[in-house]
């Protein structure tokens, strides 16, 4: 089988690739740039020498096309995205990249017919918890994006709705939630990471949003939901909900000291504003998807790996 993944060279992307490969699948990684520096937290040297690398603009329609045709595409990972910073310093360009670009990946599937496209919506495509009087959101909520991002996504999710009613584009969306994990560097969420990247390494860690309780999706998971929705039967819901799990922030910083008893963590007031508290019962009765990790699992792999890959580079230096 043979996999174009859009975003490869990202965090998400490279335990995709890891995984893909583990499996023994035939990988084409479609980015605009040949950057390894994050595939190299993940994989292994053998592994980055595992799959073919497109250089390519998502937004580029005839090149997308092309690159499906010369390969042989099966499926689509479709991982490329701006996140929320950039899309709101950003708006035309947002559109062009997030809605776009995404689009572009339906299209080519009704084009070719393929098997399946797997794309990463989000949870900011929901709003506020007032929204919804504080209540679980559920799967089929109606949408109050309060970011450019989230409004991008939203369209995205009726742009799927409508290739698989009119054209049969077999297309399953997965809404994650606040991924962290070694790798994670772009996205406001990713302040998670940034916290367990900073006790694991001794360093003092300021965090944001110390008042919140957020959804912990270890990357690990999000990869393993992706690759099960690649293989799944057709499903009757085109969006999943995907929930990790929700634990306050200050828990996560009081489990970081219990691991790592000097750890300096500084907490600051505030909330990321959005709700954190999801339906994922279609996600696991559609795909068969349940997370595999707890937050205390997920921070204690996060930060094994951050000490494995420091020891690693000054053994490095050291030759």
């Amino acid at each position: 089988m043979a996999y174009l993944i859009t975003g490869g060279m990202g965090c998400i992307g490279s335990y995709v690739i890891r995984d893909l490969l583990n499996a023994g699948e035939k990988l084409i990684v479609f980015d605009s740039i040949h950057d390894l520096t994050i595939p190299k937290l993940v994989l292994s040297p053998q592994q980055l020498e595992g799959f073919t690398f497109v250089q390519g603009d998502i937004t580029d329609l005839p090149h997308v096309l092309r690159t499906v045709k010369e390969h042989k595409v099966d499926r689509i990972i479709h991982l490329a995205s701006w996140q929320v910073p950039a899309c709101d310093a950003n708006p035309p360009q947002a559109l062009r990249v997030v809605c776009e670009g995404t689009i572009n990946m339906f299209e080519a599937a009704r084009v070719f017919n393929l098997k399946r496209v797997v794309w990463a919506s989000t949870v900011a495509v929901f709003g506020a918890p007032e929204d919804y009087n504080h209540q679980q959101i559920q799967n089929d909520a109606p949408h109050y994006p309060k970011f450019i991002y989230g409004a991008c996504k939203s369209l995205n999710e009726r742009y799927a709705s409508f290739y698989f009613d009119n054209y049969n584009v077999d297309i399953i969306g997965l809404r994650f939630t606040a991924v962290y994990g070694v790798g994670r560097t772009r996205g406001m969420s990713s302040f998670s990471t940034k916290m367990i990247e900073d006790v694991a390494m001794g360093r003092p860690s300021v965090v944001p949003f110390g008042d919140d309780a957020v959804d912990w999706q270890y990357v690990e998971d999000v990869s393993q939901s992706i690759l099960m929705a690649c293989s799944c039967p057709t499903t009757r819901t085109r969006v999943f909900n995907v929930s990790g799990g929700i634990r306050p922030v200050r828990e996560a910083a009081e489990y970081l000291k219990q691991i790592v008893p000097d750890a300096k963590i500084t907490l600051e007031s505030g909330v990321f504003g959005i709700s954190w508290d999801y339906d994922a019962t279609p996600v696991a009765e559609e795909i068969g998807f349940t997370p595999m990790y707890s937050m205390e699992e997920g921070i204690q792999k996060t930060v094994s790996r951050f000490r494995e890959l420091a020891a690693s580079r000054a053994a490095e230096r050291w030759r």
